[in-house]
């Protein structure tokens, strides 16, 4: 939910009752991003670190510090004393994301960042955030924001 919801309501039920053409005219008047239908491009992944589990801090902290390097569960485990599945599990527990989905969400937000902050390409940034294949973290990109790089940098780059 955000702030302006109010507005996206008037506009809803501008369009029912008046129609798109009038809908859009009101939404450029309020300067409102007309047809949006999600907020995610503005959402910004909150790292959750109200836990006690001092394990995880770490393993997140890891996790943020490298979040380029490859990725090995089994690796985190060992070197914090879990097996992988008890791994999973406390991660999940303490953070409310699988230690993958986390990844992403870290590797999306310095994505969003050169992107708004840059003109590398999506297939430079794509690497530099741990991505050999541009085309795949493409998708995790479109799946965690609802926008294509492209359209990301184009409604955000500074």
């Amino acid at each position: 939910m955000g702030c302006n919801s109010y507005i996206d309501l008037s506009v809803y039920l501008i369009e029912r009752y008046c129609g798109s053409r009038t809908a859009m005219e009101c939404s450029k008047a309020m300067i409102h991003d007309f047809g949006r239908d999600s907020q995610a491009p503005y959402t910004v992944f909150q790292r959750s670190r109200d836990h006690q589990d001092k394990n995880i801090a770490a393993v997140q902290e890891f996790m943020e510090k490298n979040s380029e390097e490859s990725f090995q569960p089994e690796m985190l485990a060992k070197k914090y004393g879990m097996s992988r599945r008890t791994f999973e599990r406390h991660f999940k527990n303490a953070t409310g994301h699988t230690p993958l989905h986390y990844l992403q969400q870290i590797r999306v937000e310095k994505a969003k960042l050169q992107l708004e902050t840059s003109t590398y390409s999506f297939d430079e940034i794509a690497y530099e955030t741990g991505y050999e294949d541009s085309g795949f973290f493409r998708k995790i990109f479109k799946k965690h924001t609802g926008l294509l790089p492209s359209q990301y940098r184009s409604r955000f780059q500074r």
